[in-house]
């Protein structure tokens, strides 16, 4: 079961986010909205099953059969990670951010670092990127060609192999560095192995 989050943070690529989400969805997935992610949502025509957040930026109003999540506005999280939280205790397979990115640049960076903490396999889909958290390993398919960067945001992350990539590396060091920017992808399947937490793969499309 995958867990959809919609974010309130770049409106620009609405039609692109309505078609990756047809593409994408499966009966018995859930859809959560932290804040005015669903406003975002309404206005494509997307129904949540739940509205995480504290409603200070959501304009529509929440038809009945939605589940409310309430907190104040004078809080220690982000509608995003309280979100996030709440995506766990449905013990997802993985999870699809709609909106991350594109919209303050404070909250990109912030929205990253959750990412690449998160204990759940979990992507940002945009519409020229998307950034994956790597979890020990990671596959990548049909994307030969693109531009591609692996980013290490901890320090002693292995590398313990890449295969299907232009510049490899073999039970190598990726400490947070340029190391591991403007890779490309040269097979049609494409893996990364590794040790270590907060690594996030970005591939452009």
């Amino acid at each position: 079961m995958k867990v959809f989050i919609y974010l309130n943070g770049n409106r620009r690529s609405s039609d692109f986010y309505l078609e990756e989400y047809k593409r994408e969805y499966r009966k018995g997935d859930k859809v959560i909205c932290a804040n005015g992610g669903f406003d975002f949502a309404a206005s494509i025509g997307i129904k949540p099953d739940v509205v995480v957040g504290d409603l200070d930026s959501k304009k529509v109003a929440i038809p009945e059969g939605i589940k409310l999540i309430k907190y104040p506005a004078e809080k220690n999280f982000s509608d995003f990670e309280l979100a996030l939280e709440y995506s766990r205790r449905l013990n997802p397979d993985k999870i699809v951010v709609y909106g991350a990115l594109g919209g303050r640049k404070d909250h990109e960076i912030i929205n990253l670092i959750i990412l690449a903490y998160a204990n759940i396999p979990m992507v940002f889909v945009e519409k020229e990127i998307e950034v994956y958290n790597v979890r020990n390993s990671l596959t990548i398919l049909d994307s030969k060609g693109k531009t591609c960067s692996l980013v290490s945001l901890s320090e002693n992350t292995i590398i313990r192999n890449l295969e299907g990539f232009k510049y490899r590396m073999a039970n190598e060091l990726l400490n947070p560095s340029s190391r591991g920017l403007s890779n490309i992808i040269t097979e049609s399947t494409a893996k990364i192995d590794l040790e270590g937490r907060a690594v996030l793969f970005f591939l452009n499309k």
